[in-house]
């Protein structure tokens, strides 16, 4: 790959060999005798060809010789610097350090559990399980009029009005930017439109009928349902990808808690409260 050849070359320039260098001093001025598996740097192959990866990600070009120089010398300025500040323990105590970490080790726990995919028996088994959560919604078409404000007096007018409609007769509505009629309409739609409460007031109704007054965000409704469509049974063809989402979710969760038991099991943990 061309990454390799560029890492084999700049791997033979001096700027690199002078970082390298710098740091086993570093490490020798440090007071402190150096350990070769925490304080030796190596800048290789795979450390330059991310490095060179990630500039081209960002700047949607390939960096210049002078460029790639100051990429290798950031990144072994960071190692020196994070394994200097490990050894003073200086990460103890910090939240962020903490909780990055932590992340880091949770995704190492998910990392089998992210790249299975499940079986149609697996998916098939979480859709029976809760069939309710991925059935289409109910779909409602109704005829509504408007009154106005929720008022004492337009409920009283709601109430005249009311009679008037089931007796067949005409009413005239309080203009509003709404139309009359809603036809097919989802429960979403309803819920946007009128807001919950009358979405799920407007479910009690039975068709055929003027029934109110009904109150929305916008005010008073009296209200006919003239067809409703039940639920439609989910099938896994239809709604894979939303239990593929959630199986996979779950079985992150699951694989979090049980590395964490396994962990958690080489630790003595105790809780001293205060009195």
């Amino acid at each position: 790959m061309r990454w390799n050849d560029s890492a084999r070359r700049l791997l033979r320039e001096p700027l690199v060999h002078f970082l390298i260098a710098g740091a086993a001093v570093y490490a020798l001025l440090s007071g402190r005798p150096p350990d070769l598996g925490e304080r030796r740097i190596v800048v290789n192959d795979r450390v330059v060809s991310a490095l060179v990866s990630r500039f081209e990600e960002s700047f949607r070009r390939l960096p210049t010789k002078d460029e790639t120089d100051d990429l290798i010398r950031d990144w072994v300025q960071d190692q020196v610097y994070y394994r200097e500040a490990l050894s003073l323990g200086l990460d103890e105590g910090d939240e962020v350090v903490v909780r990055r970490m932590r992340r880091k080790m949770e995704a190492m726990a998910v990392a089998d559990a992210e790249s299975r995919t499940p079986s149609d028996a697996e998916l098939q088994a979480m859709l029976d399980r809760d069939p309710a959560r991925y059935a289409e919604d109910p779909q409602t078409s109704l005829d509504q009029v408007y009154l106005g404000a929720d008022t004492p007096e337009n409920r009283a007018r709601a109430q005249n009005a009311l009679a008037r409609l089931r007796r067949g007769e005409a009413v005239s509505p309080t203009p509003a930017p709404i139309p009359a009629t809603f036809n097919a309409a989802r429960s979403e739609a309803i819920s946007t439109q009128f807001g919950d409460d009358f979405a799920i007031a407007l479910r009690n109704l039975a068709p055929g009928q003027w029934n109110g007054p009904l109150a929305s965000g916008l005010g008073l409704h009296l209200v006919r349902v003239t067809a409703r469509t039940a639920a439609t049974p989910p099938s896994l063809e239809k709604v894979r990808q939303r239990v593929e989402n959630d199986w996979r979710a779950a079985a992150n969760l699951r694989a979090r808690e049980e590395a964490y038991a396994r962990i958690a099991k080489g630790y003595d943990v105790v809780i001293e409260l205060p009195k």
